[in-house]
């Protein structure tokens, strides 16, 4: 999955921290769309370092310090989609296909695929002392009729469902989209990061 590349690339820089003059201690990652899900992943994900491994980039920490999301995905399992919107069934995103391999919505309940789509959703791997999130999104909580899948993934359900998991974990969490609560503390996600990382 493109998550375990994004992984190697945080080991790969903590690995070359002294060439590139980077303090490993302090790493933030930040998306839109599925770079945000990425970044979230990170974020959440048990730490991948492996130790005993004769590779130095492998023994290096897979941990972020923060993560922020652009209209990001914390979830993509449909089943978890249809469950936050309720309104039946919902269309499937295309890019959902391509991510799994496969060609037909169908396909997607097949064991080996839905095994991929939980470990591929952020949220499976949230528990409590993961990295704080700062997630925007362009859109309100408002859900005229079905909604299209690009809205789907995009939504700002998805955040607010999000943050309602990380505040019972008591894990840093912020929300900002059209018609929500103020966020008082940050200008956005960037000064949500600039902050992590200074901190």
């Amino acid at each position: 999955m493109q998550m375990n590349d994004c992984a190697r690339a945080i080991q790969y820089l903590r690995a070359n921290a002294a060439k590139y003059n980077i303090d490993k201690s302090r790493i933030a990652s930040y998306g839109g769309s599925a770079g945000a899900c990425i970044s979230m992943w990170l974020a959440f994900h048990d730490d991948m370092a492996d130790p005993k491994s004769s590779d130095p980039v492998a023994k290096e920490s897979t941990r972020l310090t923060a993560a922020g999301s652009q209209n990001g995905q914390p979830t993509l399992d449909p089943r978890t989609f249809e469950e936050w919107f309720g309104v039946g069934k919902l269309q499937v995103h295309p890019a959902l296909l391509y991510l799994f391999g496969v060609r037909t919505e169908a396909e997607l309940e097949k064991p080996e695929v839905r095994k991929l789509i939980v470990d591929a959703s952020p949220i499976t791997h949230l528990t409590k002392g993961d990295a704080p999130v700062f997630l925007s999104n362009g859109q309100g909580d408002v859900v005229n009729g079905t909604p299209d899948p690009n809205q789907i993934v995009h939504h700002a359900r998805l955040g607010i469902k999000l943050k309602e998991q990380m505040d019972k974990l008591g894990i840093e969490c912020w929300t900002q989209y059209p018609g929500g609560p103020a966020v008082t503390q940050y200008r956005n996600v960037v000064d949500f990061l600039i902050a992590k990382l200074k901190a």
